[in-house]
């Protein structure tokens, strides 16, 4: 499982790279609408200026290519590692290092550019807002039916689920009951809904100024919103079709190394279809670059050209300035909170790998005290009164037992949470599936099914409860 793991972490972490890698850093600057997050002028691409802008570039170019070569080679040593929970947190944190890895040489070609724009020629930005009064707010490329369709397909999986989790539609399957195919259900049906409102949001921005002639900018916005919608569609579509699949499979099959693959073969998908979204944009802009007589200056306003904060705009969302699709003004009311509430969800991410980590290499044990059996591991995570105990029988295999995982966790060396155990609802593991043997404890709320780190201590616990 490890290694199948790691291969499609590759999958998806080496076309991200080349993506961004494609997107930030244009192989000509000179023919780009942007040059390290700056607006391109005709300055910059005249006499000595020229060579300098071309020095910075190629530098910064060249770091960030180093940035991938390092970060292929670090995934190629990743797949040796063994260990499942182990490996998932090195590879997350390893995609954030290596995402940020990519940004820096950008951030520091971005400051460069502003010191060589004001110092060397002593340039400013216009702060000046352009808008084509006669195609303002009237190009939407997105059509509601086509949106409603795949997001209506979906929710009724979802319901179908619910009722069968709910026993009102009889199913013969272990997993009826435990509501794992609904939650699933509702992760991928809450993804069509998240993705169909900043559609139309991103569908509704503010059409971009590049010419004095309306018509080449009607055509620009529409190419660019239809390519869009088309994506969006896609998504959506892809989305459902993958709800469905993994339902009927949650149904058929109770292997975990199924939703394992499911979720990384929707990232790969994921990945494939913004890299060819991304492709077409630069079609796009690289087909209308000789009409971009108008180009906003704006910037002083992007923070390393990528954060906007600006308090002279009333506007939440606006267009990116490196990249596809939207941002949020930072500077705006509600962009402070949701900038906020997305560095906690970074770090609360970061956290939990951390945790997670911490509980795969810390050994569990069981021990009683004040005449109660407690099951420490990290925290007490179970604190049984002994004469809450009705019953105990003594495993000498848990190969022998089915468990499947409803919450918490279910790696090589540790189950713990609430499973189902041989078709029984609602139990309580706590114990390492290495070591062979387990004790089963029965009280008037729960099953549990518990071990120490090793036989001896689990026996020696058992022969006291005895």
């Amino acid at each position: 499982m490890s290694l199948i793991f790691g291969i499609v972490m590759c999958a998806i972490l080496i076309p991200t790279l080349s993506i961004m890698f494609f997107i930030l850093y244009p192989k000509n600057w000179k023919t780009s609408k942007l040059i390290l997050g700056v607006s391109a002028r005709k300055e910059y691409t005249e006499g000595d200026t020229a060579g300098t802008v071309d020095k910075i570039y190629t530098s910064r170019r060249c770091q960030a290519k180093k940035v991938v070569l390092v970060s292929i080679i670090i995934a190629a040593v990743l797949l040796l590692l063994h260990g499942f929970i182990l490996q998932t947190t090195l590879w997350m944190l390893f995609f954030f290092a290596a995402l940020l890895g990519l940004y820096i040489p950008f951030f520091q070609g971005n400051k460069e550019m502003k010191s060589l724009k004001k110092r060397v020629l002593g340039l400013t930005a216009e702060k000046v807002s352009y808008t084509d009064l006669q195609t303002a707010g009237s190009i939407r490329t997105i059509r509601l039916i086509s949106v409603l369709i795949p997001v209506i397909i979906c929710f009724l999986v979802f319901i179908c689920s619910l009722l069968i989790d709910l026993k009102v539609i009889p199913v013969s399957s272990e997993l009826a009951g435990n509501f794992l195919g609904t939650s699933i259900c509702a992760v991928f049906f809450g993804m069509s809904i998240l993705i169909s409102v900043i559609a139309y949001m991103m569908d509704g921005l503010k059409n971009e100024v590049i010419s004095t002639d309306s018509a080449i900018n009607a055509n620009y916005n529409r190419a660019k919103k239809k390519n869009l919608s088309n994506s969006i569609i896609g998504f959506l579509w892809m989305n459902t079709i993958i709800t469905l699949i993994s339902y009927v499979f949650s149904i058929l099959l109770t292997s975990e190394l199924f939703y394992i693959i499911s979720i990384l073969v929707y990232m790969v998908i994921l990945m494939a279809g913004i890299f060819l979204f991304a492709y077409r944009n630069k079609k796009i802009e690289t087909r209308y670059r000789k009409e971009m007589t108008i180009v906003e200056d704006e910037d002083d306003y992007w923070i390393g050209g990528t954060f906007y904060y600006n308090p002279n705009n009333k506007r939440l969302n606006v267009n990116k300035r490196v990249g596809v699709g939207a941002t949020i003004n930072l500077a705006h009311p509600a962009g402070k909170v949701i900038g906020a509430v997305i560095c906690l969800m970074l770090i609360f991410t970061l956290a939990s790998l951390v945790y997670i980590g911490m509980a795969e290499a810390t050994p569990i044990k069981l021990k009683i005290e004040d005449n109660k059996l407690v099951c420490h591991h990290l925290t007490d995570d179970y604190v049984i009164g002994i004469d809450e105990i009705r019953d105990v029988e003594w495993g000498d295999d848990v190969s022998d037992v089915s468990f499947f995982k409803i919450s918490g966790f279910g790696i090589s060396n540790l189950y713990k949470g609430n499973f189902t155990v041989n078709g029984e609802n609602g139990c309580k593991v706590f114990l390492n599936p290495e070591e062979g043997n387990y004790i089963k404890v029965v009280t008037d709320e729960h099953t549990y099914y518990i071990s120490a780190a090793t036989p001896e201590e689990t026996r020696k616990i058992y022969e006291a409860l005895k």
